[in-house]
């Protein structure tokens, strides 16, 4: 087994890791974006590292720099924001519009299931107030998506 493919295994199950832990308790361990960003690492490192990784590392500073004003301000959690920048750092420009347009129509959708199954009463565990949303389900469904759809070899060097 090529070892792209071992490190887009262990990218996929990190990312449905952090869904899972947001989903079940509206957190996500800082081992899980660690991972991602170490992976990065070890992936660039097999590849040879490329002189073309600025704009990852400047897509990943941005977007730290952003989530880290929303948490800073109650919008979203701090896992959310690291999870989100961590992710970000394995897109260039071209994929970092394609993460946004996929991780917010993920969210649209995963609010509007929120909404819905609150105003329906099946959440009957949950107070009606808590208006909280694991964003971070969004975020793994919104990279998986987009890692799919720009094309996995140019997301993990080694996959053609």
């Amino acid at each position: 087994m090529e070892s792209g493919y071992i490190v887009s295994a262990i990218w996929i199950v990190t990312l449905i890791a952090a869904g899972i832990s947001d989903l079940r308790s509206f957190r996500i361990p800082n081992i899980l974006p660690a991972i991602l960003i170490l992976l990065f690492g070890l992936a660039q490192g097999l590849a040879g590292f490329s002189d073309l990784l600025w704009p990852n590392v400047f897509h990943f500073l941005l977007a730290l720099v952003i989530g880290m004003g929303l948490f800073s301000q109650g919008w979203i959690g701090g896992g959310d924001a690291k999870l989100y920048a961590a992710v970000a750092l394995w897109f260039n420009w071209a994929g970092a519009v394609a993460l946004i347009f996929m991780t917010t129509m993920s969210g649209l959708i995963l609010a509007a299931i929120f909404v819905g199954a609150r105003m329906a009463g099946l959440r009957k565990n949950v107070p009606k107030e808590d208006r909280r949303i694991p964003y971070g389900v969004a975020i793994a469904i919104g990279a998986i998506s987009t890692a799919a759809w720009v094309g996995w070899g140019k997301v993990f060097p080694g996959l053609s």
